[in-house]
């Protein structure tokens, strides 16, 4: 993506989310700025990719469902913004080659572990996808939790990025699974409940 489309994109997600809902990001600085990174939030609403691309410092290439890329315009804004589609109905071998390759080019791959969005609010079962990429490749998971982006009320939508937590190159076996997905689903826990109880860790970035 070049510097003009960059811009337009930011500048239009910056109108949007912070001038017009207040949206406030924190522990940007957490993020790596360089190498290969995969990152999870949770999700809430088709707000939350243009929510977490706009917070976070480095151009996030997001897993998103087919069915996004049926509608021309949808489909062109998508692929505008570099995301990519997944069958969610099966194990999609080109999707996934296309994940493991964005990490190879030392990229950012943003995956919603979810899968479907939460209207609840609570967190759902998390898939295998990102905790078997990130095992079958040694690249590490920052958490990132989303608040707010279901009701969108100005004043009360926070992203809160965490700090990496390191994978180790493994077999994806159910347990080695499991063991990720509890990790990363916890501290988006943990982040989620200090934004509610007015505790939250991460610096605040203006």
């Amino acid at each position: 993506m070049n510097k003009i489309s960059t811009w337009l994109w930011r500048t239009a997600f910056w109108l949007r989310y912070k001038v017009g809902y207040g949206l406030k990001i924190y522990g940007r600085d957490n993020f790596p700025m360089e190498g290969p990174v995969i990152v999870v939030p949770n999700h809430l609403s088709n707000n939350d990719p243009p929510i977490c691309g706009y917070a976070l410092p480095r151009h996030v290439h997001f897993m998103a469902k087919q069915e996004l890329f049926v509608n021309p315009i949808s489909k062109f804004i998508c692929t505008w913004l570099g995301a990519f589609p997944l069958n969610r109905g099966a194990i999609d071998k080109v999707a996934i080659r296309h994940a493991m390759g964005l990490l190879k080019d030392h990229k950012v791959l943003g995956i919603f572990a979810e899968g479907n969005r939460q209207k609840s609010g609570k967190l759902g079962r998390f898939h295998d996808g990102a905790a078997s990429i990130a095992l079958r490749t040694g690249i590490g998971i920052v958490p990132v939790a989303i608040i707010g982006s279901y009701n969108m009320k100005r004043g009360k939508v926070a992203c809160i990025i965490g700090k990496q937590i390191p994978v180790e190159k493994a077999k994806a076996t159910p347990e080695a699974i499991n063991a990720v997905n509890d990790l990363v689903k916890a501290e988006i826990q943990r982040m989620i409940d200090s934004y509610h109880e007015n505790r939250v860790e991460e610096t605040l970035w203006k």
